[in-house]
């Protein structure tokens, strides 16, 4: 299994009973390809009622596990299966892929997100994937880039093949790298507080997402730090602090988890 996820346990218990009957296989790897909530919170629920379920993390993961990986390896679980890692995403640095070459399918975690089929129409009410480091990111797409992917699926069960795979590993790459290049553009007041949102703005404008959209990203609510305080600003803060050191910059560092 590759990441246990966040849905109710009781459906998931009851999917995977589906599939061990019809395989005649049992649950023995849990392959984590990174330690968000939203990946791993059912990890506990199948370790107690599998015990004999083994978990394969990150090096730098947190969570217990009985394997770490911090290179690229082959894998005791099936043929041929490699892990890769591929931080960028996480701020704890414990990004996973998993290739598997015979079929030429590569789980990828959270590292590929285009967050839309094309550049000008996004699904998504952000323009770009949360991360932590700009340029750890795109050596991991690039790395990923190079391999020759026929299925790709993503940590958030979006599965494309052949040329459709390939061109989102490239959409991600595309995303970040305009992140770099409004905040190196920006001809604005040199404080972040009001660079960060105008650029995220842009970025949103270029990817078709609606104003209504952007504004309910940006609001918040209760008290609480907005969506795009969480997700979204860290990544340009990371850039803005690498390309403008004289402006008004932030620690992105602890506001809050991440999905």
């Amino acid at each position: 299994m590759v990441d246990p996820g966040d849905e109710a346990a009781g459906r998931l218990w009851a999917e995977l009973d589906r599939v061990v009957r019809a395989t005649g296989k049992p649950l023995t790897w849990i392959l984590v390809t990174h330690s968000h909530p939203d990946h791993v919170a059912n990890l506990s629920f199948l370790t107690e009622r599998i015990p004999g379920a083994r978990v394969l993390a990150h090096g730098r993961s947190p969570l217990a596990c009985h394997r770490r990986v911090s290179a690229p390896c082959s894998l005791p679980v099936g043929p041929g299966i490699r892990a890769l890692p591929s931080p960028g995403h996480s701020a704890a640095g414990d990004d996973l892929a998993f290739w598997v070459p015979a079929l030429r399918a590569l789980f990828s975690g959270d590292l590929v997100q285009p967050k839309g089929e094309t550049w000008e129409q996004a699904f998504y009410p952000s323009p770009y994937p949360y991360f932590t480091d700009g340029d750890t990111y795109l050596r991991s797409l690039e790395a990923l880039r190079a391999l020759p992917v026929e299925i790709l699926v993503t940590g958030h069960r979006e599965v494309r093949e052949h040329a459709e795979a390939r061109r989102w590993i490239e959409l991600t790459a595309r995303a970040i790298r305009r992140v770099e290049e409004a905040v190196r553009s920006w001809d604005g007041p040199e404080d972040l507080a009001v660079a960060a949102p105008e650029i995220f703005r842009r970025l949103c404008e270029e990817r078709g997402i609606p104003p209504d959209v952007v504004r309910a990203r940006m609001a918040r609510s209760g008290g609480l730090l907005s969506p795009f305080e969480q997700y979204d600003l860290p990544g340009i803060a990371w850039y803005w602090n690498k390309h403008r050191p004289g402006g008004r910059a932030f620690d992105p560092g602890g506001r809050g988890t991440v999905s």
